[in-house]
């Protein structure tokens, strides 16, 4: 076995290697990089190296010391990097963050500087690219705005082009001395002229030829103010001179210098045209033609104050009956009517009259010229009489060559002796229109002063219908009903009586057309069917007859939509059925042609009501309604019967005449106005099924003296 060779302390390296290589295995080799560090440590370790080499080196000997030392020298070359990356790191931040970087001096000139450099170089062209970019950007965002703009310019522009060759307004421009520029089409259309053969001419000459001191007016104040407004007569291309709404605007640079001149005008003969339509409709009726009640009136008062002539008379027209026409023959014969009625008043007016329509039947006649009164009512009195005959003529109606015959009432006033103001003056002539169509139409009257009371009594009338519920003023009162063939009691009209503050009695035929006008009509109706229907039900159970009430409904009543619901809860609380109530249609309620009025009155009918048509003859109600409405009895007028019936053979024909068209419908009839014993009897001989109503039976008596008759279920004896 060979022996570990001695190493010294100052033994060189190379020959301490040497000598060891040649006491261990030849494969040993110690790697050289840490050779001499080991080396040296053994050296300076006598005693382990002693040691050592007192014994032969083993593998693990000579590897193990190389390899700590090895690991020693990896640890801080890895510190050595980390120091060095840590400061690259930092250096690059800081050039990526800021303009410059912090460098070591002793690395400036190395590759870190180098790198840091190459960075800022990086840093600064990239600003410059970002900067580019912005501007970039900015020019875009720019360009694109003018784009933009450009393009809304245009789009505008050729808006503008488009509005000014559609206006309907002509437009034209000229110079500052009016020669004329451009105009658009509708100038053209406007005054027919061509476009080529107005540019260049001037305004004076083309559109104002007769008028020059307008046309320097104008440049005038356009001049001085920039703008004029006004109507102007344009020559057209054929001479003729049109109507025109001009406007003139002066456009000026910026140093106030008129540049242009820009007029605009639209035609005005449509515009007066309407104008002058419209002042015909405010001013005038629209069937006849003639002055309206609002021009009227105003035309009276200024004739009353301007006192041109000492005296003036007012006529006031009414035509007869002319709802009856409407009702029976139809409106448009109705209108017809008017406009002949107008056409005859007008061909008898005199130089100064003034005719006017002031209501549905009503024209007023304006005479505003006499000296005395005697002058003017001799001749208002001479001319309402040739009036009167001139209407009587016959009107030929379009249709069929029939004609037909009216009448007419007048009443006469005369100012300043009835009234100096134009309402008092025609509420003096309507007053007295009043009287005579309460003597019997077809006359004319002058007005009294006596006639002012019938004011004064409208008006008490009025105030006190308004208390007169209140105050239990009203009291029913009851008219029987009697069957001709049996002369038993069948049923009752149900009339109203009003006694005023309890002392002054006032007929029906005054506060009943008073009511319906102030709408007091309808509760004073609700509480006579209450009322009459608490009596019947009394007068039932007494008689232990089937009895039953006749009542009078208003137009108004019609028109409302619960007038079935009204009906029957004054009927409910009395156990009574719908067919004891007999519903008396006025007049006025049966309008021929209103869908409406019908469907109410067959809705009343679907209820179970009678339904009776009132004044039956008297030429109010049409024939037509006959079949169009359920109707279950036909009440003939008093005026056919009193003081007629029998001496009077025509009024008789007519009788039979009625009954037989009752009798062939088969319709039971109710006949008014029986007065005598021949009446009834005639009567019964032609029908003795029809319920005769008059004085020849009873008077309407009161219902609670009717309760004291009836109390003890004796019925009155009417046997003739």
């Amino acid at each position: 076995m060979t022996r570990a060779p001695r190493l010294a302390p100052d033994m060189p390296d190379r020959q301490a290697i040497m000598s060891m290589r040649a006491s261990i295995l030849p494969t040993l080799v110690l790697p050289h990089l840490v050779l001499g560090g080991v080396l040296a440590t053994l050296a300076m370790q006598g005693q382990w190296a002693t040691a050592l080499a007192g014994r032969p080196l083993g593998m693990e000997d000579l590897l193990l010391p190389g390899l700590f030392a090895e690991l020693a020298l990896l640890l801080a070359q890895l510190v050595l990097w980390r120091l060095r990356f840590g400061l690259l790191s930092r250096t690059i931040e800081q050039m990526v963050t800021q303009d410059a970087a912090e460098i070591p001096w002793q690395n400036r000139r190395g590759a870190l500087g180098q790198l840091a450099e190459a960075l800022l170089k990086l840093r600064q062209a990239r600003r410059g690219t970002k900067v580019a970019l912005e501007r970039s950007r900015e020019t875009h965002a720019q360009l694109q705005q003018e784009s933009s703009a450009r393009r809304e310019a245009e789009v505008k522009n050729l808006l503008a082009l488009s509005v000014y060759a559609h206006l309907d307004e002509a437009v034209f421009f000229s110079s500052p001395q009016g020669v004329i520029l451009q105009v658009n089409p509708a100038f053209e259309r406007l005054l027919g002229y061509p476009a080529h053969r107005v540019e260049g001419r001037t305004s004076a000459e083309l559109l104002m030829p007769d008028n020059p001191a307008l046309h320097q007016a104008i440049m005038g104040v356009l001049r001085r103010d920039g703008l004029w407004q006004g109507e102007a007569a344009l020559r057209r291309a054929d001479n003729r001179h049109l109507p025109t709404d001009l406007t003139c605007r002066a456009i000026k640079d910026a140093d106030g210098t008129i540049r242009h001149v820009m007029g605009v005008f639209q035609d005005l003969s449509e515009r007066r045209s309407a104008r002058a339509r419209l002042h015909e409709l405010t001013h005038h009726d629209p069937l006849t033609g003639r002055l309206n009640r609002a021009s009227f009136m105003s035309t009276l008062r200024e004739v009353l104050a301007a006192r041109q002539a000492p005296i003036q008379a007012l006529l006031l027209v009414g035509i007869d009956r002319l709802k009856a026409i409407n009702d029976t023959l139809g409106h448009r014969t109705g209108d017809h009517v008017l406009r002949e009625v107008a056409h005859r008043l007008g061909q008898t007016l005199r130089k100064n009259d003034i005719l006017a329509r002031i209501g549905g039947d009503e024209f007023a006649i304006l005479m505003p010229a006499f000296e005395n009164t005697e002058q003017a009512k001799a001749f208002a009195m001479s001319h309402a009489e040739s009036l009167l005959t001139r209407l009587r003529d016959p009107i030929q109606l379009d249709r069929d060559h029939y004609s037909l015959k009216i009448t007419a009432s007048l009443g006469i006033a005369f100012s300043p002796h009835d009234g100096n103001q134009a309402e008092a003056l025609l509420q003096a002539a309507d007053l007295a229109l009043l009287a005579v169509k309460r003597a019997g139409r077809d006359q004319a009257s002058l007005y009294l002063p006596s006639l002012g009371e019938r004011i004064n009594q409208r008006f008490r009338i009025e105030q006190g219908l308004r208390r007169a519920l209140e105050n239990r003023e009203f009291e029913i009162f009851m008219q029987p009903l009697i069957e001709a063939g049996s002369a038993e009691l069948k049923g009752f009209e149900c009339l109203i009586r009003w006694t005023q503050g309890g002392t002054t009695p006032i007929s029906p035929a005054d506060f009943i057309p008073v009511a319906e006008e102030i709408g007091m009509i309808e509760p004073i109706t609700e509480w006579i069917v209450r009322e009459g229907c608490r009596h019947l039900a009394s007068w039932r159970r007494s008689t232990r007859r089937e009895l039953f009430i006749s009542i009078n409904l208003s137009p108004r009543h019609l028109l409302r939509d619960d007038l079935a619901q009204m009906l029957l809860e004054a009927l409910r609380p009395h156990g009574l059925s719908a067919s004891a109530l007999l519903i008396e249609l006025t007049e006025g309620g049966l309008v021929g042609g209103l869908e409406l009025v019908h469907e109410r009155i067959h809705h009343l009918a679907m209820h179970g009501f009678q339904i009776a048509i009132d004044d039956f003859g008297t030429g109010h109600s049409s024939l037509g309604m006959l079949t169009e409405l359920p109707i279950d009895k036909l009440k003939i007028d008093q005026s056919f019967v009193r003081d007629r019936v029998p001496h009077d053979p025509e009024a008789v024909k007519v009788l039979d005449a009625m009954l037989a068209l009752a009798r062939e419908l088969q319709l039971p009839v109710v006949v008014e106005g029986v007065e005598t014993l021949e009446q009834a009897q005639l009567i019964r001989s032609r029908n003795s099924q029809a319920l005769l109503q008059g004085f020849y039976f009873d008077r309407p008596q009161s219902a609670f003296s009717w309760d004291g008759r009836l109390l003890d279920g004796t019925l009155p004896n009417y046997k003739f």
